[in-house]
C-alpha cells in the first residue's frame, strides 16, 4: 500500500488509513524532494516500510526497506542519492568501517602487548638477565584514555 502525504485517506482493500505524524513528515518530505519518481509503501505482510523508485522506463525499483520510518530512513535515502550533497559512497563508508574497527583492534592489541613487554621487562631486570636495561614502568595507554586525562 502506497503512503500518501495525507493524514488520513480511505482505500477499498484497507479501510481508512491514518498515519502518525512522524511518518507523516517522512512521506511528506520525500513528495516534496523527488515528487512522485520515489514513493514509500507499507508491506502488509510484515509492516516494513519499502522506499520504491519510478524510473522513466515504467519499472519499479526497490531503494531500501526499513522496519522503522524516522529521520534515519531519510537520511539513508539521501545519502543513497548520487544527486545530493550528502551523498556517501557505499563502498567507500564500509572500507572507512573496516578501516576504523582495525585501528581499534590494532591498539587494543598494542596496548596489551605493551604492557605485557612492560611486565616482562621488569621482571628480567629484577633476576639479572637484563642489568642494563633502565627500569621505567611506561606502559602504552590507548589514546581514549590519553584525550580523557588530558580534558580533565
Amino acid at each position: 500500500m502506497e503512503l500518501r502525504a495525507l493524514r488520513t485517506w480511505y482505500t477499498q482493500r484497507d479501510g481508512w488509513v491514518t498515519l502518525d505524524d512522524d511518518v507523516l513528515s517522512i512521506v511528506r518530505q520525500v513528495r516534496e524532494t523527488y515528487g512522485d519518481r520515489i514513493t514509500i509503501e507499507l508491506n502488509p505482510q510484515n509492516g516494513e516500510y519499502v522506499f520504491v523508485e519510478h524510473c522513466d522506463d515504467h519499472t519499479d525499483r526497490l531503494i531500501f526497506t526499513t522496519p522503522e520510518l524516522d529521520g534515519r530512513a531519510l537520511e539513508r535515502l539521501l545519502q543513497a542519492d548520487s544527486q545530493t550533497r550528502v551523498y556517501q559512497d557505499p563502498y567507500d563508508a564500509a572500507e572507512r568501517a573496516q578501516d576504523d574497527a582495525q585501528h581499534a583492534i590494532d591498539e587494543y592489541y598494542r596496548g596489551y602487548i605493551g604492557e605485557a613487554g612492560a611486565h616482562l621487562a621488569v621482571a628480567m631486570k629484577k633476576e639479572g638477565k637484563l642489568p642494563r636495561l633502565p627500569l621505567t614502568r611506561s606502559m602504552h595507554i590507548p589514546e581514549k584514555e590519553k584525550n580523557a586525562d588530558t580534558d580533565g
